[in-house]
Protein backbone atom coordinates (compact mmCIF):
# COMPACT_ATOMS: atom_id res chain seq x y z
CA UNK A 1 0.00 0.00 0.00
CA UNK A 2 1.26 3.47 -0.88
CA UNK A 3 0.02 6.94 0.02
CA UNK A 4 0.01 10.05 -2.10
CA UNK A 5 -2.29 12.90 -3.17
CA UNK A 6 -4.78 13.43 -5.97
CA UNK A 7 -3.99 17.17 -5.99
CA UNK A 8 -0.40 17.42 -4.74
CA UNK A 9 0.00 20.93 -6.18
CA UNK A 10 -2.23 22.26 -3.42
CA UNK A 11 0.37 21.33 -0.84
CA UNK A 12 2.10 24.59 -1.74
CA UNK A 13 -0.57 26.21 0.45
CA UNK A 14 1.28 24.77 3.45
CA UNK A 15 3.82 27.55 2.97
CA UNK A 16 1.24 29.82 4.57
CA UNK A 17 1.74 28.03 7.91
CA UNK A 18 5.33 29.20 8.56
CA UNK A 19 4.33 32.69 7.34
CA UNK A 20 1.54 32.80 9.91
CA UNK A 21 3.94 31.55 12.58
CA UNK A 22 6.37 34.33 11.70
CA UNK A 23 3.53 36.88 11.81
CA UNK A 24 2.55 35.59 15.27
CA UNK A 25 6.09 36.05 16.57
CA UNK A 26 6.29 39.55 15.03
CA UNK A 27 3.04 40.61 16.70
CA UNK A 28 4.26 39.32 20.05
CA UNK A 29 7.48 41.31 19.76
CA UNK A 30 5.57 44.41 18.67
CA UNK A 31 3.21 44.21 21.64
CA UNK A 32 6.11 43.64 24.01
CA UNK A 33 7.79 46.72 22.60
CA UNK A 34 4.60 48.76 22.98
CA UNK A 35 4.36 47.77 26.64
CA UNK A 36 7.94 48.81 27.29
CA UNK A 37 7.30 52.25 25.77
CA UNK A 38 4.53 52.86 28.32
CA UNK A 39 6.51 54.91 30.87
CA UNK A 40 4.35 54.51 33.98
CA UNK A 41 5.17 50.87 34.70
CA UNK A 42 3.23 50.78 38.00
CA UNK A 43 0.08 52.00 36.32
CA UNK A 44 0.66 49.53 33.45
CA UNK A 45 0.56 46.62 35.91
CA UNK A 46 -2.85 47.80 37.11
CA UNK A 47 -4.55 48.43 33.76
CA UNK A 48 -2.95 45.76 31.53
CA UNK A 49 -4.62 42.37 31.77
CA UNK A 50 -2.51 39.44 32.92
CA UNK A 51 -1.44 37.39 29.94
CA UNK A 52 -1.80 33.60 30.19
CA UNK A 53 1.82 33.10 29.11
CA UNK A 54 2.56 29.71 27.58
CA UNK A 55 -1.14 28.90 27.27
CA UNK A 56 -1.71 31.41 24.51
CA UNK A 57 1.26 29.98 22.65
CA UNK A 58 -0.23 26.49 22.91
CA UNK A 59 -3.54 27.75 21.55
CA UNK A 60 -1.75 29.42 18.65
CA UNK A 61 0.21 26.24 17.97
CA UNK A 62 -2.98 24.17 17.90
CA UNK A 63 -4.59 26.64 15.52
CA UNK A 64 -1.63 26.42 13.15
CA UNK A 65 -1.65 22.62 13.37
CA UNK A 66 -5.37 22.52 12.61
CA UNK A 67 -4.87 24.79 9.59
CA UNK A 68 -1.98 22.63 8.35
CA UNK A 69 -4.05 19.45 8.60
CA UNK A 70 -6.90 21.17 6.79
CA UNK A 71 -4.56 22.21 3.97
CA UNK A 72 -3.37 18.61 3.64
CA UNK A 73 -7.02 17.58 3.31
CA UNK A 74 -7.41 20.07 0.45
CA UNK A 75 -4.69 18.16 -1.43
CA UNK A 76 -6.94 15.05 -1.27
CA UNK A 77 -4.72 12.38 0.32
CA UNK A 78 -5.33 8.81 -0.82
CA UNK A 79 -4.14 5.27 -0.12
CA UNK A 80 -3.41 3.08 -3.14
CA UNK A 81 -3.50 -0.71 -2.91
CA UNK A 82 -2.75 -3.11 -5.74
CA UNK A 83 -4.51 -6.43 -5.95
CA UNK A 84 -4.25 -9.13 -8.56
CA UNK A 85 -7.43 -10.34 -10.24
CA UNK A 86 -6.12 -13.88 -9.98
CA UNK A 87 -4.79 -13.99 -6.47
CA UNK A 88 -3.95 -17.71 -6.62
CA UNK A 89 -1.11 -17.10 -9.08
CA UNK A 90 2.07 -19.04 -8.42
CA UNK A 91 5.43 -19.30 -10.13
CA UNK A 92 7.65 -22.36 -9.94
CA UNK A 93 11.29 -21.86 -10.91
CA UNK A 94 12.82 -25.09 -12.23
CA UNK A 95 16.58 -24.84 -11.86
CA UNK A 96 19.00 -27.15 -13.68
CA UNK A 97 21.76 -28.27 -11.28
CA UNK A 98 23.41 -30.81 -13.60
CA UNK A 99 27.20 -30.83 -13.79
CA UNK A 100 27.15 -29.07 -17.15
CA UNK A 101 26.27 -25.90 -15.24
CA UNK A 102 29.92 -25.81 -14.14
CA UNK A 103 30.87 -24.56 -17.61
CA UNK A 104 32.73 -21.27 -17.55
CA UNK A 105 31.58 -20.00 -20.94
CA UNK A 106 29.52 -17.53 -18.88
CA UNK A 107 31.32 -15.49 -16.22
CA UNK A 108 32.04 -16.61 -13.57
CA UNK A 109 30.29 -19.86 -14.57
CA UNK A 110 26.80 -20.87 -15.67
CA UNK A 111 25.73 -21.96 -12.22
CA UNK A 112 26.75 -18.83 -10.29
CA UNK A 113 25.38 -16.53 -12.98
CA UNK A 114 22.08 -18.40 -13.04
CA UNK A 115 21.80 -18.24 -9.26
CA UNK A 116 22.23 -14.46 -9.26
CA UNK A 117 19.74 -14.00 -12.09
CA UNK A 118 17.22 -16.20 -10.27
CA UNK A 119 17.61 -14.12 -7.10
CA UNK A 120 17.04 -10.90 -9.03
CA UNK A 121 13.99 -12.39 -10.74
CA UNK A 122 12.39 -13.53 -7.48
CA UNK A 123 13.03 -10.13 -5.87
CA UNK A 124 11.32 -8.38 -8.79
CA UNK A 125 8.17 -10.56 -8.82
CA UNK A 126 5.14 -8.82 -7.33
CA UNK A 127 4.99 -9.47 -3.57
CA UNK A 128 1.48 -10.97 -3.74
CA UNK A 129 2.60 -13.81 -6.04
CA UNK A 130 3.90 -17.02 -4.47
CA UNK A 131 7.19 -18.36 -5.83
CA UNK A 132 8.63 -21.85 -5.41
CA UNK A 133 11.90 -23.54 -6.35
CA UNK A 134 12.51 -27.01 -7.81
CA UNK A 135 16.01 -28.23 -8.60
CA UNK A 136 16.74 -31.09 -10.96
CA UNK A 137 19.73 -33.12 -12.02
CA UNK A 138 19.28 -36.90 -12.12
CA UNK A 139 16.68 -36.45 -9.39
CA UNK A 140 14.09 -33.77 -8.76
CA UNK A 141 13.87 -31.91 -5.44
CA UNK A 142 11.32 -29.38 -4.22
CA UNK A 143 13.69 -26.94 -2.56
CA UNK A 144 11.06 -24.36 -1.64
CA UNK A 145 7.30 -24.86 -1.86
CA UNK A 146 5.39 -21.86 -3.26
CA UNK A 147 5.69 -19.06 -0.72
CA UNK A 148 5.53 -15.30 -0.33
CA UNK A 149 8.71 -15.41 1.79
CA UNK A 150 11.41 -14.05 -0.52
CA UNK A 151 14.06 -14.73 2.09
CA UNK A 152 13.24 -18.44 2.04
CA UNK A 153 13.52 -18.43 -1.73
CA UNK A 154 16.91 -16.72 -1.60
CA UNK A 155 18.18 -19.28 0.90
CA UNK A 156 16.91 -22.08 -1.32
CA UNK A 157 18.76 -20.68 -4.33
CA UNK A 158 21.96 -20.22 -2.29
CA UNK A 159 21.83 -23.85 -1.08
CA UNK A 160 21.61 -25.42 -4.56
CA UNK A 161 24.29 -28.02 -5.32
CA UNK A 162 25.38 -29.60 -8.61
CA UNK A 163 24.90 -33.29 -9.37
CA UNK A 164 24.98 -35.70 -12.29
CA UNK A 165 22.43 -36.14 -15.14
CA UNK A 166 19.47 -34.05 -16.29
CA UNK A 167 15.81 -34.97 -15.76
CA UNK A 168 13.85 -32.18 -17.43
CA UNK A 169 10.79 -34.31 -18.13
CA UNK A 170 10.53 -35.46 -14.50
CA UNK A 171 10.98 -31.90 -13.31
CA UNK A 172 8.14 -30.63 -15.50
CA UNK A 173 5.82 -33.37 -14.27
CA UNK A 174 6.70 -32.74 -10.64
CA UNK A 175 6.19 -28.99 -11.01
CA UNK A 176 2.82 -29.47 -12.72
CA UNK A 177 1.64 -31.82 -9.98
CA UNK A 178 2.78 -29.41 -7.29
CA UNK A 179 0.85 -26.55 -8.89
CA UNK A 180 -2.31 -28.53 -9.59
CA UNK A 181 -2.59 -31.00 -6.75
CA UNK A 182 -0.12 -29.98 -4.08
CA UNK A 183 0.65 -33.66 -3.42
CA UNK A 184 2.95 -34.69 -0.59
CA UNK A 185 5.59 -36.04 -2.94
CA UNK A 186 5.15 -34.45 -6.37
CA UNK A 187 8.74 -35.35 -7.31
CA UNK A 188 7.98 -39.08 -7.60
CA UNK A 189 7.63 -39.70 -11.36
CA UNK A 190 6.51 -43.28 -10.74
CA UNK A 191 3.26 -42.03 -9.21
CA UNK A 192 0.94 -42.65 -12.11
CA UNK A 193 -2.21 -42.96 -10.02
CA UNK A 194 -5.06 -40.75 -11.06
CA UNK A 195 -2.95 -38.99 -13.69
CA UNK A 196 -6.14 -37.70 -15.19
CA UNK A 197 -6.56 -35.49 -12.14
CA UNK A 198 -3.55 -33.56 -13.35
CA UNK A 199 -5.65 -32.23 -16.16
CA UNK A 200 -7.42 -28.93 -16.54
CA UNK A 201 -10.75 -30.36 -15.41
CA UNK A 202 -9.64 -29.91 -11.78
CA UNK A 203 -8.82 -26.24 -12.30
CA UNK A 204 -11.15 -23.39 -11.57
CA UNK A 205 -14.21 -23.31 -13.80
CA UNK A 206 -13.03 -20.12 -15.44
CA UNK A 207 -10.05 -21.93 -16.96
CA UNK A 208 -7.38 -19.99 -15.15
CA UNK A 209 -4.02 -21.77 -14.87
CA UNK A 210 -2.92 -22.81 -11.37
CA UNK A 211 0.37 -21.04 -11.97
CA UNK A 212 3.29 -20.87 -14.37
CA UNK A 213 6.62 -22.64 -14.67
CA UNK A 214 9.94 -20.94 -15.42
CA UNK A 215 12.41 -23.57 -16.60
CA UNK A 216 16.14 -22.79 -16.71
CA UNK A 217 18.43 -25.40 -18.27
CA UNK A 218 21.49 -25.67 -20.46
CA UNK A 219 21.00 -29.19 -21.72
CA UNK A 220 18.60 -31.96 -22.62
CA UNK A 221 17.01 -34.84 -20.77
CA UNK A 222 19.44 -37.70 -20.06
CA UNK A 223 17.45 -39.70 -17.48
CA UNK A 224 13.81 -40.23 -16.56
CA UNK A 225 10.81 -39.45 -18.69
CA UNK A 226 11.24 -37.61 -21.93
CA UNK A 227 10.99 -33.84 -21.99
CA UNK A 228 7.96 -34.07 -24.26
CA UNK A 229 6.12 -36.24 -21.73
CA UNK A 230 6.64 -33.65 -19.02
CA UNK A 231 5.44 -30.99 -21.45
CA UNK A 232 2.30 -33.03 -22.14
CA UNK A 233 1.49 -33.00 -18.42
CA UNK A 234 1.81 -29.23 -18.35
CA UNK A 235 -0.36 -28.90 -21.46
CA UNK A 236 -3.05 -31.11 -19.96
CA UNK A 237 -3.09 -29.03 -16.78
CA UNK A 238 -3.09 -25.74 -18.67
CA UNK A 239 0.21 -24.65 -17.13
CA UNK A 240 2.31 -22.38 -19.39
CA UNK A 241 6.04 -22.98 -19.30
CA UNK A 242 8.59 -20.23 -19.92
CA UNK A 243 11.97 -21.70 -20.83
CA UNK A 244 15.48 -20.26 -20.81
CA UNK A 245 18.27 -22.09 -22.64
CA UNK A 246 21.36 -20.80 -20.84
CA UNK A 247 24.91 -21.10 -22.10
CA UNK A 248 26.81 -21.19 -25.37
CA UNK A 249 27.64 -23.81 -27.98
CA UNK A 250 31.28 -23.71 -26.90
CA UNK A 251 30.74 -24.61 -23.25
CA UNK A 252 32.97 -27.30 -21.71
CA UNK A 253 33.53 -28.85 -18.30
CA UNK A 254 36.26 -31.02 -16.80
CA UNK A 255 35.00 -34.46 -15.87
CA UNK A 256 35.50 -34.74 -12.08
CA UNK A 257 36.34 -38.46 -12.40
CA UNK A 258 38.43 -38.80 -15.56
CA UNK A 259 39.75 -35.26 -15.77
CA UNK A 260 38.81 -35.09 -19.44
CA UNK A 261 37.43 -31.94 -21.00
CA UNK A 262 33.83 -32.64 -22.01
CA UNK A 263 31.87 -30.36 -24.35
CA UNK A 264 28.50 -29.25 -22.94
CA UNK A 265 26.90 -27.08 -25.62
CA UNK A 266 23.57 -25.50 -24.82
CA UNK A 267 20.64 -27.33 -26.48
CA UNK A 268 17.66 -25.00 -26.87
CA UNK A 269 15.49 -27.01 -29.28
CA UNK A 270 13.62 -29.19 -26.77
CA UNK A 271 13.08 -26.25 -24.42
CA UNK A 272 11.65 -24.14 -27.21
CA UNK A 273 9.26 -26.96 -28.08
CA UNK A 274 8.07 -27.13 -24.46
CA UNK A 275 7.36 -23.40 -24.40
CA UNK A 276 5.56 -23.51 -27.73
CA UNK A 277 3.33 -26.45 -26.78
CA UNK A 278 2.38 -25.09 -23.36
CA UNK A 279 1.65 -21.51 -24.43
CA UNK A 280 4.67 -20.00 -22.73
CA UNK A 281 7.70 -18.40 -24.36
CA UNK A 282 11.24 -19.55 -25.08
CA UNK A 283 14.42 -17.55 -24.54
CA UNK A 284 18.08 -18.18 -25.30
CA UNK A 285 20.69 -16.55 -23.09
CA UNK A 286 24.39 -16.77 -23.91
CA UNK A 287 25.50 -14.26 -21.27
CA UNK A 288 24.58 -13.25 -17.74
CA UNK A 289 23.08 -10.03 -19.10
CA UNK A 290 20.93 -11.90 -21.61
CA UNK A 291 19.77 -14.21 -18.85
CA UNK A 292 18.67 -11.24 -16.74
CA UNK A 293 16.89 -9.77 -19.77
CA UNK A 294 15.08 -13.07 -20.32
CA UNK A 295 13.85 -13.05 -16.74
CA UNK A 296 12.69 -9.46 -17.16
CA UNK A 297 10.68 -10.37 -20.24
CA UNK A 298 9.16 -13.36 -18.48
CA UNK A 299 8.14 -11.20 -15.54
CA UNK A 300 6.50 -8.70 -17.89
CA UNK A 301 4.53 -11.53 -19.51
CA UNK A 302 3.20 -13.00 -16.27
CA UNK A 303 0.23 -10.65 -16.16
CA UNK A 304 -1.30 -12.57 -19.05
CA UNK A 305 -1.34 -15.78 -17.01
CA UNK A 306 -1.49 -14.71 -13.37
CA UNK A 307 -3.92 -11.86 -13.95
CA UNK A 308 -3.41 -8.14 -14.29
CA UNK A 309 -2.97 -6.14 -11.11
CA UNK A 310 -5.78 -3.69 -10.35
CA UNK A 311 -5.35 -0.54 -8.29
CA UNK A 312 -7.80 0.51 -5.60
CA UNK A 313 -7.77 4.16 -4.51
CA UNK A 314 -9.22 5.09 -1.12
CA UNK A 315 -9.59 8.83 -0.61
CA UNK A 316 -8.76 9.98 2.94
CA UNK A 317 -9.84 13.61 2.66
CA UNK A 318 -12.64 13.20 5.19
CA UNK A 319 -10.24 11.83 7.81
CA UNK A 320 -7.87 14.76 7.46
CA UNK A 321 -10.76 17.22 7.43
CA UNK A 322 -12.17 15.64 10.60
CA UNK A 323 -8.76 15.83 12.25
CA UNK A 324 -8.48 19.50 11.27
CA UNK A 325 -11.90 20.34 12.71
CA UNK A 326 -11.08 18.43 15.90
CA UNK A 327 -7.79 20.27 16.47
CA UNK A 328 -9.32 23.68 15.68
CA UNK A 329 -12.24 22.94 18.01
CA UNK A 330 -9.81 22.02 20.78
CA UNK A 331 -7.93 25.29 20.22
CA UNK A 332 -11.20 27.25 20.34
CA UNK A 333 -12.31 25.62 23.61
CA UNK A 334 -8.92 26.19 25.21
CA UNK A 335 -9.01 29.81 24.09
CA UNK A 336 -12.40 30.26 25.78
CA UNK A 337 -11.16 28.61 28.97
CA UNK A 338 -7.72 30.18 29.25
CA UNK A 339 -7.74 33.43 27.32
CA UNK A 340 -11.17 34.99 27.81
CA UNK A 341 -12.51 33.41 30.97
CA UNK A 342 -15.91 32.81 29.34
CA UNK A 343 -16.27 29.23 30.56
Amino acid sequence: MTSDFLAPGRLWLLLAIPLLAIAYVVVLRWRRGARVRFTQVDLLDEIAPRRPGWRRHLVALLQLAGLAIGLVAIARPVDRTTERERSEGRILVLFDVSLSMMATDVEPDRFAAAQQAARDFVDAVDPDVEVGLISFSGVVNVEVSPTLDRGEMERGIDDLELAESTAIGDALTAATRLLVRGVDDPTDPSDESDDETTGAEDDESDGRPPGVIVLLSDGETTVGRDTAVGADDAVEAGVPVFTIAFGTLGGTITDPVSGEVVPVPVRPADLADVADRTGGAAFEAATERELADAYDQIRDSLGETLGEATETITELTWRWALASVTVLAAAWLLALWWLRGMV
